[in-house]
């Protein structure tokens, strides 16, 4: 209880600190939400680095936030983290059951909980996916829901982006379900008013009420998200540089600050958006899926160099090697300065993810994390995507 009053005084504290700063930085406005219910769980969609502190702004009380195990490996600033405010882990590779188990000891406790359902943000400004568990661990929780939107996010701190935009935020209360009501919802019913609550298409609210995002080096980065180009289809050929994002075929593009691209040149864009070429990106893939799965198992798909390769451990981080990523259809290979080859077969991998904007985070089935990260922008979604599709073929 000593732990739990702690938490509190710490959470008033940080608000008080916070808030004008957030609000200003961010030009962030909020709808302040009372909660006829307690303890509760709050579930919010997720663009910003910034959006623990957002959601948090907006409530009365504290909470304990649902966070990415990778910040427990940050040495000094992790351990200045856990006393403050104690973030229950997740490690993203892995479903981790234990997590399941923390959030319920808080909410039994007396406590609240915030998780932001998607997991990661999106690199293309529309909601992710949410884990079907999400409703279960909803409906064992026997706590009020508390469904929670943030709009704006996705121009202010585009997850592909090396730089921050002004604009505008905001956030809101969608939904607060009672116990009662919870208890009454089956837990697809759950789940659907889940996805149905949080889900936001960025571009189709810009076209609604347009904002602009002013900020510099705009389009730097692109290409962690955007690994196809349109026009020669080719991957990994896209390049960026202050506003513009450019193929060695010729296509040149201009990123503008409401979020759209258009022709540096007189040809017409390919996309106006981000998001669709998000959507090219993943219709190519079911398309060519079949071929993928087809090809010789030592043909090349993507690869890249001046990488490095960590085990992930509680705590820390360990260097393994530094080297090239090769990827196939039915493994990653990492092969180090000195030749060496690190093996990771895909059906030996319980998941493969990313963190933050470029980390390729994989776990192996006997729960060993490991990230690879670059020395220069590289897209780790081509190998999450291509992970994802191959692993749901073959289920």
């Amino acid at each position: 209880m000593k732990i739990l009053n702690w938490h509190r005084f710490v959470f008033r504290m940080l608000k008080r600190i916070l808030k004008p700063y957030l609000v200003k930085k961010l030009n962030y406005s909020f709808e302040e939400v009372k909660p006829k219910h307690k303890p509760y769980i709050i579930l919010a969609n997720h663009n910003t680095d910034y959006d623990p502190f957002l959601v948090g702004l907006a409530f009365p009380d504290q909470m304990y936030y649902v966070a990415s195990e990778h910040i427990f490996r940050w040495g000094f600033i992790s351990k200045l983290i856990n006393f403050l405010v104690a973030p229950i882990p997740r490690v993203k590779a892995i479903t981790e059951i234990q997590t399941a188990i923390n959030i319920l000891k808080r909410l039994r406790a007396g406590a609240n909980v915030c998780m932001f359902a998607e997991g990661n943000r999106s690199f293309s400004g529309e909601t992710g996916e949410v884990h079907p568990a999400t409703g279960k661990l909803i409906k064992k929780s026997g706590v009020s829901l508390i469904t929670f939107r943030l709009d704006g996010g996705y121009f202010t701190s585009p997850r592909w982006s090396k730089t921050l935009r002004k604009g505008k935020m905001k956030g809101r209360m969608i939904k607060e379900y009672s116990p009662e009501e919870i208890k009454s919802m089956t837990v697809d019913e759950v789940f659907s008013a889940i996805k149905k609550d949080l889900y936001v298409d960025a571009y189709e609210e810009q076209e609604k009420n347009p904002v602009e995002y002013k900020g510099y080096k705009l389009a730097e980065n692109l290409e962690t998200a955007l690994y196809l180009c349109p026009k020669c289809d080719n991957t990994a050929t896209l390049k960026s540089e202050g506003d513009r994002l450019f193929c060695a075929c010729g296509l040149d593009l201009k990123y503008d600050t409401y979020g759209y691209l258009s022709s540096n040149d007189d040809e017409e864009p390919p996309f106006k958006t981000v998001l669709e070429w998000c959507r090219f990106q993943d219709t190519w893939l079911k398309q060519e899926i079949e071929k993928i799965k087809s090809l010789p198992p030592d043909e090349l798909i993507y690869s890249d160099e001046g990488q490095t390769l960590w085990e992930a451990n509680r705590g820390k981080n360990k260097l393994i090697a530094k080297g090239t990523l090769l990827c196939y259809n039915n493994r990653i290979v990492f092969v180090s300065e000195d030749n060496h080859k690190y093996i990771y077969k895909f059906n030996d991998l319980s998941d493969l993810n990313i963190i933050g904007q470029m980390d390729i985070a994989f776990a192996t089935n006997d729960r060993q994390a490991y990230e690879i990260k670059s020395s220069y922008p590289r897209s780790a979604l081509k190998y999450r995507e291509l992970f994802k599709y191959l692993k749901t073929h073959n289920s």
